[in-house]
Formats: structure tokens, C-alpha cells, sequence
């Protein structure tokens, strides 16, 4: 029988340390959170612009994942068309400005080419 105590012994000593390592692992994974955290902060700190930029690419995949649900899908559209007419009629000013210009150039060209050859031909 004392070798029966003598594992039970044992066997409360190896729980004991196995929960002692335990304990020191989540103490180490706390001090790292902690760590992680303030580490992030100063990288904030010290570049807010990227940090937004990470947080808004991060929201986005997280969004692109989740389904829409019908109340963002109702309060949503309107948004969208909105966004959508206007950046229609940015487009459309956008193209005939080109076109504008183009032409203006091009025209300009024509002339200089047409007239230097009529010059030559005086």
C-alpha cells in the first residue's frame, strides 16, 4: 500500500506543477497581450494614417464576409443610388471635358500641320 501512497503522492505532485505551468503560461500570454497592446498603440501613434487605412481595409473584409442583412439592404439603397447618380454625372462631365480638350488639341495640331505645309508651299 505504499507504493499506492507513494503514486498518489506523485501523481498530486505532477497535477501540482502541471498546474503551476499552466498558471505561469496564462501569466506569459497576459504579459504578451499586454505587450501587443501598448505596442499597437504606438505604432497608432506614430502612424495614424496606415493604422486607419489597416482598420478600414479590415472592416471591409469583415463586411464583404457577413451577409447583408434586409434593414442595411432597405436603409442602404438610397445611399447607393445617390452615389451612383452622382458618380454618373462626375463620369459624364469628366468624359465630355476630355473630349473638350481633345478636340482643342487636336485642332491645334491640324492647324500648325496644315498651316506650316501651306507656308512652305508660299
Amino acid at each position: 500500500m505504499a507504493t499506492s501512497t507513494n503514486e498518489t503522492g506523485s501523481r498530486s505532485s505532477s497535477t501540482g506543477s502541471s498546474a503551476s505551468s499552466s498558471s505561469s503560461r496564462i501569466d506569459d500570454v497576459r504579459e504578451r497581450i499586454g505587450d501587443l497592446g501598448s505596442d499597437i498603440t504606438d505604432r497608432v501613434g506614430s502612424a495614424p494614417l496606415i493604422a486607419l487605412g489597416a482598420g478600414a481595409a479590415l472592416g471591409a473584409l469583415i463586411a464583404s464576409v457577413l451577409p447583408r442583412s434586409d434593414r442595411e439592404t432597405e436603409m442602404l439603397r438610397p445611399l447607393g443610388q445617390k452615389l451612383n447618380e452622382a458618380s454618373r454625372g462626375a463620369l459624364d462631365r469628366g468624359r465630355e471635358m476630355g473630349r473638350e480638350k481633345f478636340n482643342e488639341l487636336a485642332g491645334d495640331k491640324v492647324r500648325e500641320f496644315f498651316g506650316a505645309g501651306s507656308n512652305s508651299d508660299s
